[in-house]
């Protein structure tokens, strides 16, 4: 194994760096350095400064004060507020930021309030901070350095995102309010260069769900870190309601089968008749009636219903149903617009009704675009020549001026839940993005239960690479491997996290996550889970390490007992089932192999539930996900079908 290559942004500020002129920030636990805000210092730029104070006190054991005067000082503000004279050229892009660093003055110029926070994690970074995961497992603290003697080296640099919008749907506010975790998640996400927080609704509690923020506090948090809220997401039903319009007006909702359909509820969900003119209207008057009714929301993602069909009318079936729902879109950008000219109107396509691209309507150059392939295979990246749908997604990112794309790297209804990382699809996702000049990236986590697996991918999506482009996933990851597990155990774990994550090897964990794992596919499992072990050993003297080590067993201790199950089980009793049609076995032995299978499953499901319970706050196992989901629809789904065959 090489010794560890060190990031962009340590690899040059080495704590106590000799070999270079450095800016001496403390000494034996003290420190003569002020921190001096902006006189026009907005509340980012306040709360800025309290984290560099808070930061800078927990590495170094020192003070710093927030006083006028003093011979060394940290100048905070936005560039426009600060000496010109004394920064260099800003960078192109956005929610930049310049720093500045002399051995008497340090200045952090923010081309907005946004960028002076992320001046200020910069500067933190260079001491040695590291935010990996979000701050929600009480074992598991931050990487925050022990060093009461701190200098970085002096220079000038700036710093800006290719990517205007960097977003982030936390698991946090996926279908409920959790406050804990996504309070931990919003703090998290800003110290990674995200700007941008997504909220999926339920759409009967979208106005209780946005009550519950702004009383527990959600809001407030993001206001002060600039970030913006995403939302509601699938929520069509609730602008066009079942309960409200329904009896009066059933022409307004979707046909099934030469019947009007309720708006969601029932299966399969339709959405509303979008070729009809007054249920447009009413739709759009109950959308500006909500912009008016919550200001918070600056990014409008309006979705139809997840997985909902078109209406099957006679009118609507004269147009496709992305020309429908596109046309439905202008319209709506176009009101918007009016009442709300600082707010965004968000589609989605590549998905459910707007899975194709349009035929005769060209979208409003003011919606914006979230182009979104759910359950794409991470071994290929958008930039792949073999990636599947290459020139439907060219053809979409042709028609919108704002476009983005959202990368499923953390949605475990398809991805292996041990988190591996895909460090191809991200360096080859972003290399497409900048070759493209697409505007922005989106990164979705779900569930609630797995957030700390998923959590180096999510963060690789927010700072690596959307936001320093030129950095190295692989190089971040080896510096992740060293400081997040330690210099003993580090070694073996980026060897387990690069040899998991390699397009050589990733589809194992793909067909274990779904059960479908081949003894080839177990054979080299194993000898990861021999690698982590030997990880654990050498971690062992070390009880945070260790704990970290032992996070990632987890996952591939249940990936290693249901890998070849539905394979094995599901498999055999599909197959006693089609003997005993065929007269080469019994009722009794197919009714067995299905009982055994569900056997297995319920296995499955208690030891779920004993991994989830011995760490309930570690975010390395969702019960509940494993039984709805792996189970639900790896097993449950084909033993129904073999039950009714038989």
């Amino acid at each position: 194994m090489k010794a560890v290559i060190c990031c962009f942004a340590c690899a040059s500020t080495a704590l106590g760096a000799t070999h270079m002129t450095t800016a001496k920030l403390a000494s034996a636990g003290k420190t003569d350095w002020h921190i001096q805000l902006s006189p026009h210092a907005g509340p980012v730029e306040q709360f800025a400064a309290e984290e560099l104070c808070r930061y800078f006190h927990k590495i170094t054991g020192a003070e710093l004060s927030m006083t006028q005067g003093g011979k060394k000082i940290i100048l905070l503000g936005l560039r426009k507020d600060l000496p010109a004279e004394a920064l260099p050229t800003p960078k192109k892009g956005a929610d930049g930021y310049t720093l500045s660093v002399s051995p008497d003055k340090i200045i952090i110029a923010g081309d907005n309030p946004r960028g002076v926070l992320y001046g200020v994690y910069d500067l933190l970074e260079r001491m040695g901070c590291r935010w990996y995961v979000p701050k929600l497992d009480p074992k598991d603290p931050e990487v925050v350095p022990n060093s009461p003697n701190l200098s970085v080296p002096v220079g000038n640099w700036s710093e800006a995102s290719p990517f205007e919008d960097r977003i982030y749907w936390l698991s946090g506010l996926a279908f409920e309010v959790r406050q804990k975790q996504a309070l931990a998640q919003i703090d998290w996400a800003a110290k990674n260069r995200f700007n941008i927080l997504s909220w999926q609704c339920v759409p009967e509690k979208i106005d209780s769900d946005l009550a519950e923020m702004q009383s527990k506090g959600i809001f407030a948090a993001m206001e002060k870190r600039g970030l913006v809220l995403h939302g509601p997401g699938h929520s069509f039903p609730y602008f066009l309601s079942t309960e409200k319009y329904f009896k009066d007006h059933p022409e307004w909702f979707g046909m099934r089968d030469g019947k009007r359909q309720p708006h969601g509820g029932v299966w399969p969900a339709t959405n509303f008749c979008m070729s009809n003119q007054a249920a447009v209207d009413q739709f759009m008057a109950n959308v500006e009636e909500f912009v008016k009714k919550y200001p918070q929301i600056k990014r409008l993602d309006l979705l139809p219903i997840d997985g909902g069909l078109p209406c099957q009318c006679a009118e609507c079936s004269k147009n496709t149903p992305t020309d429908l729902a596109i046309s439905l879109y202008n319209k709506v950008t176009e009101r918007v617009a009016k009442v709300a000219p600082d707010v965004v109107v968000d589609c989605v396509p590549g998905y459910s009704v707007l899975e194709k691209p349009p035929v005769k309507v060209r979208p409003d150059d003011r919606l914006s675009a979230c182009y979104a392939h759910w359950g794409r295979d991470h071994r290929t990246s958008y930039g792949d020549a073999e990636y599947e749908r290459k020139d439907e997604l060219l053809q979409w990112m042709s028609v919108f001026k704002r476009f983005w794309i959202c990368s499923y790297y953390a949605a475990n209804s398809h991805q292996p839940w041990t988190g591996p990382p895909y460090l191809h699809a991200l360096q080859g996702d972003t290399e497409f993005m900048l070759k493209h000049h697409v505007t922005g990236a989106f990164v979705l986590e779900f569930p609630p239960g797995f957030w700390w697996n998923n959590s180096f991918n999510i963060r690789m999506a927010g700072i690596y690479p959307y936001y320093y482009p030129a950095r190295d996933p692989g190089s971040e990851l080896r510096d992740y491997a060293f400081r997040y597990y330690g210099p003993k155990a580090g070694p073996l774990v980026y060897e387990y996290l690069l040899t998991t994550g390699s397009n050589k090897h990733l589809e194992s964990s793909y067909r274990a996550s779904r059960g479908d794992a081949t003894p080839e596919d177990m054979a080299f499992l194993g000898e990861m889970q021999a690698l982590l072990k030997r990880a654990a050993d050498l971690a062992h003297a070390d009880s945070t390490y260790a704990y970290r080590v032992g996070k990632l067993g987890v996952g591939m201790e249940l990936l290693m007992h249901f890998g070849p199950g539905r394979r094995v089980k599901v498999r055999e009793a599909e197959q006693t089932v089609d003997a005993c049609l065929s007269g080469k076995a019994t009722p009794e032995e197919a009714r067995k192999k299905i009982a055994e299978a569900r056997a297995f499953a319920d296995e499955v499901i208690a030891h779920a539930r004993k991994l989830a319970a011995a760490n309930p706050d570690n975010g390395t196992m969702d019960a509940d996900w494993v039984k709805g989901w792996a189970i639900g629809f790896g097993f449950e789904c084909a033993l129904a079908a073999a039950e009714k065959k038989l």
